[in-house]
């Protein structure tokens, strides 16, 4: 291949287009997929995906077939390492001897022998193996990622040609391409912000994808990957509409100076000057209308990280025009600029701590509908051990999920993080340490071929005034949205702006793995690379070998399509269980359902989901617990899991074994209502007596059950209950208290549901609700000694409460016979309550008693004095 470098004229004015209809089309094709792709909800559906990826597929050949018959082509940077990546993926799904996977990932070889009863001597699994612990998903992620890496190939490899001799081709594709970004961007942020107001809580209308309500997600079911789209383009934005109405602006300015100088007046020449540009002024309204609407729906789209990475977009983006300006005339603007690039630079940092403030507060926490700033960096700190136990290959693309549960614990026990909401993190512990040494190579091979600008004719002839500067006479009689366009500079640091924003927002979410903001990002790339210096010619060998790769990887999945279509077993693991289950429920072939899922096991040892349908088409017995502690095992935190295999060592007998799984079950997640057993509905082992355990339609379901559990149990998850609250705190510890009195009060057990209340009440000067809560459990056990006392304290702190002395006088007082008590306790509730309707109920009750019983009121009975503030309330 010659070394030759591209040549490349420079810019007299906009070429006009390119001239061969090929070249056409391939442009024709990445505008397209810039703009349909982000509607298929960003690429999320697996046809989508497809489609796509055949697209870039057979872009990458005909780009590769164009090379061979010009005479020169362009080197693309970073190609070798890009080829690198895509083959240590591949390489990754290569099966291994086990003492060959047992010296490069020891990690990965122990799993397998957890997962895999058996391996590698017996058991009837695969003995050699590949070292990601999914190979089904590396393809998977390889075809999403095709579609980023394949366009960007595209846009810097292609041989593309001018219409014009001594043009500059790739300046016409830099063109079309940032439209056609700013186009989409309008679009999307137009449609985000129509069905925000007229939507019907589905993604664009007819999607099955719900909206998240107040949010505005665009064509995106997450507002967070819609807000990374539109900042990776709004800093090109605003620096394209800034040039471009800074060109029409002059334009006008020029033309009220030239009929101020023939003698008209300043409004008549302003109303001039309007009239003659009237057809120019649409393009700047336009793009200021555009660039409004993105702004909107972004900041619609209630994204806290995306809104400090669009700050630090922004800051880079000021900030680098700034420095482009620090020598010559704008010196000034050069220091205003930089200044402005600073301050938004701090603001993101604001944001960021404002997200924490608002976090900290529970009336502001925003948990309920995104995932908090501190679960994300839990997430992060526990997925760094993925890293550490899988350094040099990782465990495979695609497979942060199963690789991520055993790690998984509190404060993120709960929930699938499906992804790592770090974008970085999560491609370290898929591919390891050499995956990431690649990734860096291919950015440091994009910086050195964006860091440079060749310079115009503009540029070099502007300044020396013995020589005529024709450039501006073209540009001044340019469209002003074309004229915008050669200001390369300001755009060039507004497209490092959108880098440097969704680079930072990968930091804690993952929009990256949606195709079309990937797509979105290595366009943009892509635009920096032709925009910079001329690239070497070469690269055509790299840029085969890795379209090879990514058909390679392609093959399984046409494959596995091909077979489902054809009736076989699938190929994919997920494919496979989805079978399976599908077997089961219509035509209960549970042999060859069996026989699917452990072809899935084979495929994928470490699927959660997997081991549990084992466990449920085996049966009871032992088989089923060995595959329920291998499921443990990849989900320690799991309660389904848990409470599944406790239920089943209590059927078979093992009765303690059950009441310890239980009672961990309930210390892992101290609440009746995650635990799938005491649900409405919820399935128990029978009694004794054969009578399984139900709730009744009728009632509190979970009262009845619990009412109904066999003692054991029942004591199991109390103790569960009883050790989570002694390390818990706040609401957290207030709600296993609510849950620990619960079960007390529905087996009876009012003593302890009552002690439990005061020893709670006791931490907190607002104790007064469960101090009352608790003198009715004492009532109920017939205990009025202590529901006075408790019925005492409880007034000393909620003096107000009117049912407190009805309770006391009527429960307490009355029920003893004690009339003169409870008529003092009336006579001071009718003086603090608040409600009084509680008060003359007692009042009602009390002589009704008093006339059952006989006893006559003595009239010249003295009223009871009334009470000091400083003493009870009561006496």
């Amino acid at each position: 291949m010659s070394s030759a470098v591209v040549s490349r004229s420079p810019r007299s004015r906009p070429p006009s287009g390119v001239v061969d209809d090929v070249d056409r089309k391939v442009l024709l094709a990445l505008q397209a997929l810039v703009v349909g792709l982000p509607l298929c909800l960003g690429g999320r559906q697996p046809w989508a995906v497809a489609v796509s990826s055949a697209v870039v597929l057979v872009l990458l050949a005909v780009t590769i077939r164009a090379r061979r018959r010009r005479a020169v082509a362009p080197h693309p940077p970073g190609i070798v390492a890009l080829a690198g990546l895509v083959a240590l993926a591949v390489a990754t799904t290569l099966s291994l001897p086990p003492a060959m996977l047992g010296l490069v990932a020891p990690a990965t070889a122990r799993l397998y022998a957890e997962m895999l009863p058996g391996w590698p001597g017996s058991g009837g699994w695969t003995v050699w193996r590949p070292l990601a612990i999914d190979s089904y998903g590396v393809w998977a992620e390889l075809s999403r990622l095709s579609i980023g890496l394949g366009a960007f190939l595209v846009t810097v490899a292609y041989p593309w040609r001018a219409a014009v001799e001594g043009e500059d081709a790739r300046a016409v594709v830099f063109d079309r391409l940032l439209l056609t970004l700013l186009a989409a961007g309008a679009l999307l942020a137009g449609l985000g912000l129509l069905s925000e107001a007229t939507g019907n809580g589905r993604v664009l209308w007819i999607t099955g994808a719900p909206t998240l309500a107040g949010r505005v997600s665009g064509p995106f079911v997450n507002p967070n990957h819609f807000a990374a789209w539109l900042e990776t383009l709004m800093p090109a934005a605003l620096v394209y509409a800034v040039a471009i109405v800074g060109l029409a602006y002059g334009r006008v300015r020029e033309t009220i100076a030239a009929a101020r100088a023939k003698g008209m007046h300043a409004r008549q020449s302003w109303v001039s000057a309007l009239v003659v540009h009237q057809r120019r002024l649409w393009a700047p309204l336009l793009t200021c209308t555009a660039l409004l609407m993105m702004g909107a729906a972004h900041a619609g789209s209630g994204s806290r990280g995306g809104t400090a990475a669009l700050l630090i977009g922004l800051g880079v983006a000021s900030t680098g025009i700034g420095w482009s300006m620090r020598s010559g005339p704008k010196r000034t603007m050069s220091r205003g600029l930089t200044a402005a690039g600073l301050a938004l630079g701090a603001a993101s940092g604001l944001a960021v701590a404002l997200w924490l403030a608002a976090e900290a507060s529970p009336a502001l926490t925003a948990e309920a509908y995104d995932v908090s700033l501190a679960s994300r960096l839990a997430v992060a700190a526990q997925g760094s051990a993925i890293v550490r136990d899988h350094p040099l290959l990782g465990t495979g693309l695609g497979s942060w999920l199963p690789a991520f549960r055993p790690y998984q614990a509190p404060p993120v026990e709960g929930g699938i993080w499906d992804h790592a909401h770090n974008d970085y993190l999560e491609l370290a512990a898929e591919t390891g340490v050499a995956g990431m040494v690649l990734v860096l190579l291919f950015a440091v091979a994009i910086l050195r071929a964006a860091r440079g600008q060749q310079p115009s004719r503009v540029e070099e002839t502007r300044g020396r005034p013995d020589e005529p500067a024709p450039e501006d006479l073209r540009r001044f009689a340019l469209p002003v949205w074309r004229a915008a366009l050669a200001e390369r500079t300001g755009l060039r640091w507004g497209l490092a702006g959108g880098v440097a924003a969704i680079l930072a927002h990968s930091l804690v979410d993952f929009g990256l793995h949606m195709p079309a903001n990937s797509l979105a990002l290595m366009i943009v790339v892509g635009l920096l690379v032709l925009s910079g210096r001329p690239q070497p010619a070469g690269g055509t060998p790299a840029l085969a070998v890795l379209l090879v790769l990514l058909t390679a990887a392609a093959g399984p999945q046409v494959a596995n399509g091909a077979r489902r279509l054809a009736g076989a077993s699938p190929i994919s693991p997920r494919d496979c269980l989805a079978e399976a289950d599908l077997l089961l429920a219509e035509a209960g072939d549970g042999a060859r359902a069996r026989a699917l899922v452990l072809r899935a096991l084979d495929a994928s040892p470490a699927d959660l989901e997997g081991h549990e349908a084992l466990a449920a088409l085996v049966g009871p017995g032992p088989a089923a617990e060995a595959a329920l502690r291998r499921a443990l095992v990849l989900s320690p935190w799991s309660p389904e899991v848990r409470d599944r295999l406790a239920l089943q060592r209590w059927a078979r007998g093992a009765r303690h074994e059950g009441a310890a799984e239980l009672e961990e079950s309930m210390v892992r997640f101290p609440a009746l209502t995650s635990h799938a057993y005491l649900a409405p509905g919820g399935e128990l082992e029978p009694r004794p007596a054969g009578r399984p355990i139900r709730a009744d339609d009728e009632g509190d379901g979970l009262s009845v059950r619990l009412a109904r559990l066999e003692d054991d149990m029942a004591e199991a998850i109390g103790r569960g209950l009883d050790r989570a609250l002694q390390s818990a705190a706040g609401e957290e510890r207030t709600a296993i208290v609510e849950d620990l009195v619960t079960l007390f009060e529905a087996r009876g057990h009012w003593k302890e549901a009552a002690a439990a209340l005061q020893a709670e009440a006791a931490r907190s000067a607002q104790g007064g609700g469960q101090l009352a809560r608790a003198a009715g459990d004492y009532l109920k056990a017939g205990d009025l000694g202590a529901a006075e006392r408790t019925l005492r304290a409880a007034l000393q702190q909620a003096p107000e409460r009117g049912d407190l002395y009805r309770t006391l006088a009527v429960d307490v007082y009355a029920a003893r016979g004690d009339f003169p008590a409870a008529e003092s306790v009336l006579h001071a509730g009718e003086r603090n309550a608040v409600d009084m309707l509680p008060v003359y109920e007692g009042v009602t009750e009390v002589l009704a008693r008093r006339e059952a019983t006989g006893i006559e009121k003595v009239a010249s009975a003295p009223p009871p004095p009334s009470a000091p503030d400083d003493e009870e309330v009561v006496p």
